[in-house]
């Protein structure tokens, strides 16, 4: 009896070309643009670098609108019917912000990159924690000003 191992098959991937910055894949032996040749190991690693930048990338636009949605449901929040489960979903953010921010860090923080998507990345995220820390002011204030009026 045989074991099947289903491993994804991920075909070419992409990369910059190291002469001109042009998008090519890792099947390349030569640039089709400028007619650069390609050595396969540096390929796959530059391949693997585009690929983690991507990713940060993708994961930093999730936690910016993570952010924003604590907006939403914090207007929602005064909604009749719909309230309840609103203040639920801003409290959820509360904490589900800043575990992901420190996620993307800690995955993401070490990379090294002269791409643009990277430091904007970097930027969105640090949007992220700061719109979450307005937001935490605000019920810290909440919490502080309705334990003054007992």
């Amino acid at each position: 009896m045989s074991s099947l191992r289903i491993t994804p098959d991920l075909g070419p991937r992409i990369f910059a070309c190291p002469s001109c910055k042009e998008t090519i894949d890792t099947a390349a032996v030569k640039c089709p643009f400028c007619s650069t040749s390609i050595d396969p190991k540096i390929a796959e690693a530059a391949a693997d670098a585009m690929a983690k930048v991507n990713q940060a990338c993708s994961d930093a636009s999730y936690l910016r609108i993570m952010a924003g949605s604590m907006l939403v449901f914090l207007l929602a929040s005064i909604l009749p019917l719909i309230g309840f489960v609103a203040i639920i979903g801003f409290y959820f953010l509360v904490v589900a912000v800043p575990i992901m921010t420190i996620r993307w860090w800690i995955k993401f923080g070490g990379l090294h990159s002269d791409e643009n998507d990277w430091r904007r990345a970097k930027r969105t995220a640090l949007i992220s924690l700061g719109i979450w820390v307005i937001f935490l002011i605000l019920v810290i204030a909440r919490f502080t000003g309705a334990s003054r009026l007992r």
